[in-house]
């Protein structure tokens, strides 16, 4: 029997019934899972409309004050709980405005909401880059030495790194396109000389197919093998953005430029 969610409704229903219906769509579907499974557990067996504000901000004190779960030591990050209450609410909305709910009320828009921490500034010195160059260049898997030489000259994240195919390059042009970028729109991103030389002379082009082997989650282990065995503390490998748009604005470009 088709499940069709009214007022009256426990939670737990209704957000499985917005994964199906809603989530399905989005890039993120697979992230929203794992959000909606902590809402399903702490406030599933809630009706719809009886959810207050007060249910909302104890689930939100509850969630930061859960452990990691990849670090005992530390909390959830504000920003994991910021999200789980910003998909709450779009909860609520999509069933105001699509499901025949105007009643409605949504409770997390009367919630105070966890403040992020301020962002990271990390960046590598002069010395530390050179390190990790010459890290990644003795690297058993030359694709390490390809990616992070990419992510220094291109300001290119690490999942559109991984997602470079060969036909997708232009040699003529120096360039490369990224059919879908984290906004979801399409982007050419111009080679730098180093960039160009990276693909064009370092690793094998090929008229299609993926540029590198690596997974998301296999260059993740392999980064932090990578810089444990360095002895550089407190790297992440989205920190190498931060440290081509820096450099990229050091050499003149304006934002927009950049951009």
């Amino acid at each position: 029997m088709l499940f069709i969610p009214t007022p009256t409704s426990k939670l737990k229903p209704i957000l499985e019934y917005y994964v199906e219906t809603v989530s399905i769509r989005k890039r993120s579907y697979k992230t929203e899972v794992y959000r909606i499974k902590a809402l399903s557990s702490l406030l599933g067996d809630l009706v719809f409309n009886e959810i207050k504000p007060i249910h909302v901000a104890a689930y939100r004190d509850k969630r930061l004050a859960t452990p990691h779960p990849r670090d005992s030591t530390k909390t959830l990050a504000t920003s994991t709980v910021k999200l789980e209450l910003m998909l709450l609410s779009h909860l609520f909305t999509t069933a105001i405005t699509e499901w025949g709910m105007e009643d409605l009320i949504n409770p997390v828009e009367k919630v105070r909401k966890p403040k992020a921490p301020p962002g990271r500034t990390r960046r590598l010195s002069p010395a530390e880059e050179k390190k990790v160059l010459r890290g990644a260049w003795r690297h058993p898997n030359k694709e390490v030495y390809a990616i992070i030489v990419l992510a220094l000259e291109t300001a290119m994240r690490q999942g559109e790194i991984l997602s470079l195919r060969w036909e997708n390059i232009s040699w003529q042009k120096r360039t490369v396109l990224l059919p879908l970028t984290k906004n979801g729109e399409p982007r050419e991103v111009p080679l730098s000389k180093a960039a160009y030389n990276i693909l064009r002379n370092y690793m094998t082009p090929l008229s299609e197919g993926r540029v590198f082997s690596y997974t998301s989650n296999g260059l993740k282990s392999s980064w932090r093998i990578f810089v444990k065995g360095l002895g550089i503390d407190d790297l992440h490998f989205h920190d190498l953005r931060h440290c081509a748009i820096s450099s990229l604005l050091e050499r003149g470009l304006n934002t927009i430029e950049v951009a």
